[in-house]
């Protein structure tokens, strides 16, 4: 029968990592920076672990000095923790990375965020990255992705709860967008005449078709206007392109289509833009965000649409 081994009676980790920092650079200053932590956190690690032992490590004068204990013990410390920093390193290298897994609005994803991505790809060569592009906003709660960007009000689905972390990366914008070939040719003086006699082009949302005119007209103040007719579709980016076609007049963003607006296939049919109400906007778990694939995605698009 195997003899059960007496359980160690070893002092804290925290006070023996506190204790070997100091006693390396003799330094409570330089411990605090190695550890993260503050200079009297080291200082009460130290003289707790004293009180454990009952033997003084240090002699704190004008410079720090070890005791003959402190001798003793400093390099039975380091040694285990080279050892154990030895063995951990080669977990790592040899362990496989988990990929990011990432949920994106297809629209976003292919005009918006595919064009930049290289960048973040570019830092992170050795990162496996894996995009899907459902229709429709997951259900963050229980999918499996690292971090999704939605589109809608920034408390959909119940995201905006306190184990989330919700991070605004754009407001969506309302431009009526249409061919340039159209725009002279129709020559509509404004944009109620526009309203009343273009070809709409409609992008689906959920059973009202029609809510995206109507909220235009209302927030422009042509209440009056009959927006319930025309072609509904089921994507902006099909609106768009039937719109650069001369199909009619679509309404979207227009920083998500500067590639047809650049090739003059599309134009603002008028200098008028509105808040659609709904957003971008970046959702990651709070206990995971200091996973570093996650930290790492998480500070990059941040950043890039602050900056934009």
């Amino acid at each position: 029968m195997a003899r059960i081994k007496e359980r160690r009676s070893l002092p804290p980790l925290n006070a023996l990592r506190a204790f070997e920092a100091v006693a390396r650079s003799l330094s409570f200053t330089r411990a605090a920076e190695e550890l993260l932590v503050t200079q009297s956190a080291v200082s009460r690690q130290v003289k707790n672990l004293e009180d454990i032992l009952g033997v003084a490590l240090l002699r704190r004068k004008a410079n720090l000095e070890l005791t003959d204990e402190g001798k003793r013990l400093l390099p039975v410390l380091t040694d285990a923790f080279d050892r154990i920093d030895v063995v951990v390193a080669g977990f790592k290298r040899q362990s496989k990375k988990p990929p990011l897994t990432l949920s994106l609005p297809p629209t976003f994803a292919r005009r918006m965020f595919l064009p930049i991505f290289p960048e973040f790809q570019k830092q992170h060569p050795d990162l496996e990255i894996r995009i899907e592009t459902p229709p429709v906003n997951v259900d963050f709660r229980n999918s499996g992705h690292d971090l999704a960007i939605f589109f809608g009000e920034v408390d959909a689905q119940g995201t905006a709860g306190a184990e989330m972390i919700v991070d605004l990366l754009m407001s969506d914008q309302f431009t009526p967008l249409a061919s340039p070939s159209l725009i002279q040719e129709a020559k509509w003086p404004d944009l109620g005449t526009m309203l009343a006699k273009a070809q709409l082009l409609h992008i689906r949302q959920g059973n009202d078709p029609w809510y995206d005119w109507r909220l235009f007209a209302r927030q422009t103040g042509l209440t009056t206007a009959r927006v319930e007719r025309g072609l509904v579709l089921e994507t902006a980016d099909q609106a768009v392109q039937s719109a650069a076609n001369g199909g009619g007049v679509a309404i979207a963003d227009p920083r998500l289509f500067q590639e047809e607006i650049a090739q003059k296939r599309l134009a603002p049919v008028f200098d008028v833009s509105v808040n659609s109400g709904r957003h971008y906007y970046l959702v990651s778990r709070a206990e995971e965000i200091e996973i570093p694939r996650i930290a790492a995605f998480r500070a990059w698009v941040t950043r890039h649409f602050a900056d934009s």
